[in-house]
């Protein structure tokens, strides 16, 4: 997959996260935009933590 972040496109896998890592990228995640932690609220699924790395 490649991803843009401004004038920088690089490749990256992407993987779905679990257990304590999960854990850990979804508090940094609702620390950053606490609106996730509603939206985890009003659903009974589990939203999926992704985390993009880059191919080098």
């Amino acid at each position: 997959m490649e991803l843009q972040d401004g004038a920088v496109r690089q490749d990256y896998t992407a993987r779905e996260l679990g257990g304590h890592e999960r854990e850990t990228w979804w508090a940094r995640a609702v620390d950053a935009y606490p609106g996730y932690a509603d939206s985890q609220a009003a659903t009974s699924r589990r939203i999926p933590v992704m985390l993009l790395e880059p191919l080098s």
